[in-house]
């Protein structure tokens, strides 16, 4: 199986869509550079590859009093865990500390490995982390 990645994704798209050819899957890096492009997916092929991609991506919140090594911990947490940050938003507001987070899970044990280990940061260091499915959260706010 040969995978379309953030890196090679643009030679897969014609006209404003991303068309996935037999033999080929999506990484969620690809599937974030679809999103972020407003491409749309042309075909089956290309709706069950971004349905696959999505399903191994998480997004991470996390809210608290600001301090410093926030950013740090949850970032340690997640690379100890295999997993990658594919984007991020941060920001403080009034002292206090907002961070929304894409991660993709591909090489993790699991998401509940993943979930309990950022728990476990959250508990420590002081803050609300919440860790949800993609998939969750994208069909959460379609309703």
């Amino acid at each position: 199986m040969r995978i379309i990645t953030a890196d090679n994704v643009a030679d897969f798209v014609q006209g404003g869509a991303l068309t996935v050819e037999e033999g080929w899957t999506m990484a969620p890096s690809a599937l974030e550079y679809a999103r972020r492009n407003g491409l749309s997916l042309d075909g089956s092929g290309a709706v069950a590859a971004a349905v696959a991609a999505s399903a191994n991506l998480a997004v991470v919140t996390v809210q608290g009093m600001d301090k410093p090594g926030i950013i740090a911990a949850v970032a340690t947490e997640i690379a100890n865990r295999q997993a990658n940050i594919t984007d991020l938003s941060q920001t403080i507001l009034a002292g206090v500390f907002v961070m929304v987070m894409v991660v993709d899970m591909t090489g993790t044990a699991s998401y509940e490995a993943l979930a309990g280990g950022l728990g476990e940061v959250g508990r420590r260091i002081g803050v609300d982390i919440s860790v949800r499915l993609y998939s969750v959260f994208e069909a959460m706010h379609r309703i």
